[in-house]
């Protein structure tokens, strides 16, 4: 997410680039404070909230998929009173100070997870909160669940995914809010135990209010597809709309599994690496 940040300056100018031709000089410094909020603070949101490490842990079929876990976290299994093995719930403890995990992001607080079933089991209700958790010195607060809705037409496994109450806190006090509502179908990989085959399409849309106070929505107007081991999509679009600037198309290319994108923002097109 650090990386992420950093991209503001470049998507500053390629808006600001945009829109000087047609802006007078008081224009100008309206759209400055708009752009204050960039494409990096939506790209980190959405990656913020795919926990994909602590959501793999959880969901194999005996609790726990110890293989994911680096060893600066404590994972705590809370056991059923009455022996029963589900419903069942977890804690990640990332300690007090920045635990470094996958793709080097820095982590420290605590994770709480709760199942009602195995995940692959409709109906199955998985829940994700935050206790003082910070990812890349970002504070991360909100809740994100993921309901199983059972098989569709192709035989597919689906599930409605959810953020609400979301808050992405930086380090100069600054916040941008979340919510959604996703729709997730695995298209490659239902048929083994294994994670690594997965491969997911998801579509779906979010809103919330940027680091300006302004309010945006965020729509996938074509399906992300997310292949296992990949931290960003390999493909689809997002479309960002934010009051008083220009449309924002987010193509995160063709099926390469790297951490390229490009921004589209009026008439411009940038290659962003993120």
């Amino acid at each position: 997410m650090k990386n992420l940040r950093k991209l503001s300056s470049l998507i500053l100018v390629v808006v600001s680039l945009s829109l000087l031709s047609s802006c007078n000089k008081d224009e100008v410094v309206v759209e400055n404070e708009i752009t204050k909020t960039t494409v990096t603070d939506y790209i980190n949101m959405i990656n913020s909230f795919s926990l994909s490490t602590v959501e793999e842990a959880t969901s194999s079929d005996d609790g726990l998929k110890s293989a994911t876990i680096v060893d600066c976290v404590t994972v705590t299994i809370h056991e059923n009173e009455n022996g029963e093995f589900w419903p069942r719930s977890w804690t990640f403890d990332y300690g007090i100070e920045n635990c470094e995990s996958y793709f080097g992001n820095n982590k420290r607080g605590m994770v709480h997870i709760s199942a009602s079933d195995w995940w692959k089991n409709e109906g199955s209700l998985k829940e994700i909160s935050f206790e003082d958790y910070y990812m890349n010195d970002n504070k991360m607060e909100g809740v994100k669940t993921t309901l199983n809705t059972g098989l569709n037409e192709s035989g597919n496994l689906t599930f409605t995914k959810t953020v609400s109450e979301a808050t992405l806190t930086y380090l100069d006090g600054s916040t941008i809010t979340w919510a959604c509502e996703k729709f997730s179908e695995q298209i490659e990989g239902g048929a083994t135990f294994l994670f690594a085959d997965d491969v997911w399409s998801v579509i779906g849309a979010g809103s919330g209010v940027d680091l300006d106070g302004n309010s945006y929505t965020m729509e996938i107007t074509s399906a992300l597809i997310y292949n296992n081991g990949c931290f960003y999509p390999v493909s689809g679009i997002v479309e960002i709309a934010t009051e008083g600037q220009l449309l924002k198309v987010i193509n995160y290319g063709d099926g390469e599994c790297d951490n390229t994108i490009t921004v589209t923002i009026g008439d411009v097109t940038e290659t962003v690496e993120l």
